[in-house]
């Protein structure tokens, strides 16, 4: 009985990493970089991409052009919270979003492009196959 379930759970671990290798396509959007931010920038979260909605990233998504919604976690009551960035995903690559103010003091605010990086281990012309392949890919949680 043990060795059965051994197999049943060995076959659904090899199933979802099967699934996950043909999954289409590596690339990320990140509203918590991992490294220090310089001053005045701020962590942002991801709220929707093309109208889906995320309760927390990093957000998986296919290349093209996206419309990212962001909202900064320091706003002051005046100054809208969520903004919307266009983005041209670039396959293999993880993008690290934040928000821009010119002070502290400042309300106003700009989402950007913090750092973006290469995925390690992702082959960007075979993502881009895959992604053509599986066009109706967008985003996923």
């Amino acid at each position: 009985m043990k060795s059965l379930m051994k197999v049943v759970i060995a076959s659904a671990l090899s199933t979802a990493f099967l699934g996950a290798c043909s999954m289409a396509p590596l690339s990320y959007l990140n509203g918590n970089p991992d490294r220090p931010l310089p001053n005045h920038e701020y962590p942002v979260r991801i709220v929707a991409v093309d109208q889906q909605a995320y309760f927390k990233g990093p957000v998986q998504i296919a290349p093209g052009k996206h419309n990212v919604l962001v909202q900064i976690g320091q706003s002051m009551a005046r100054a809208p919270s969520q903004k919307m960035l266009v983005l041209d995903v670039q396959p293999c690559t993880r993008y690290y979003i934040t928000a821009k103010k010119d002070s502290i003091m400042e309300n106003n605010w700009e989402p950007k492009i913090f750092d973006s990086e290469n995925v390690g281990g992702c082959d960007a012309s075979e993502e881009l196959k895959k992604a053509n392949a599986t066009s109706t890919v967008t985003a996923s949680r």
